[in-house]
């Protein structure tokens, strides 16, 4: 088990493998177009916890190094975005243990927000089918910053908006550019390693979890 102490402090959660178990309908989507063959350290590093936008170029640059010729970024995003929410749709399931500790972060933190990659009606979808809208203030999606994760643009953006700093937040993420992002804005996180792309715990994380029913929070 961990602990942390979130009284009084502003929480900026990620999306999706943190919240939500969505990075495997992303994953499946993107196999359509690599095969089941695709590269788990490339999906890792230049896929996950970036925005639709930043992941395609990653696509594009690395099948072209491979030797393959795919559409163009743009096309690419509007294809992947339009089969991933035809897959999301069906029903997406939260990370276990979540539904029972927003309350209780909610009652001990300040403010919560949303830091994520993803489109805004995606994020608002998914938290009012679960009905989870009440427990975030405030989103930051995709536009809302200059740069995709691990650019620390999104949850600089975030501190600027709600004139904070570092050491008023803790960050809650999955992902190897959700992480960095997180270091290099000199924020604390804890590693959320639900899904299998974040398995590998970093030792800059405060502490690392597998499910949400392992942390204990003052």
């Amino acid at each position: 088990m961990a602990q942390i102490d979130v009284r009084g402090k502003i929480l900026l959660f990620d999306f999706d493998g943190t919240l939500v178990a969505t990075e495997g309908l992303a994953k499946a989507v993107i196999e359509t177009y690599f095969g089941q063959s695709t590269d788990a350290d490339f999906y890792s590093e230049m896929i996950v916890g970036r925005t639709w936008k930043a992941a395609t170029e990653n696509m594009v640059r690395h099948a072209k190094s491979q030797g393959f010729d795919l559409d163009s970024p743009e096309k690419l995003a509007q294809e992947f975005k339009a089969r991933y929410r035809e897959r999301f749709e069906k029903g997406v399931q939260l990370i276990p243990g979540i539904l029972d500790l927003l309350p209780k972060f909610q009652d001990r933190a300040d403010r919560m927000g949303i830091v994520t990659g993803s489109e805004r009606d995606e994020v608002e979808t998914i938290l009012k089918r679960h009905g989870l809208e009440s427990y975030f203030s405030r989103i930051w999606a995709f536009g809302d910053y200059e740069h995709s994760k691990p650019d620390p643009s999104p949850f600089l953006t975030a501190m600027r908006d709600w004139g904070c700093d570092p050491s008023q937040c803790w960050v809650f993420e999955d992902s190897k550019a959700g992480m960095e992002s997180a270091f290099q804005a000199k924020l604390k996180w804890v590693q959320i390693a639900y899904e299998s792309h974040a398995s590998e715990p970093d030792p800059r994380a405060e502490c690392v979890i597998k499910t949400w029913d392992e942390l204990t929070i003052l």
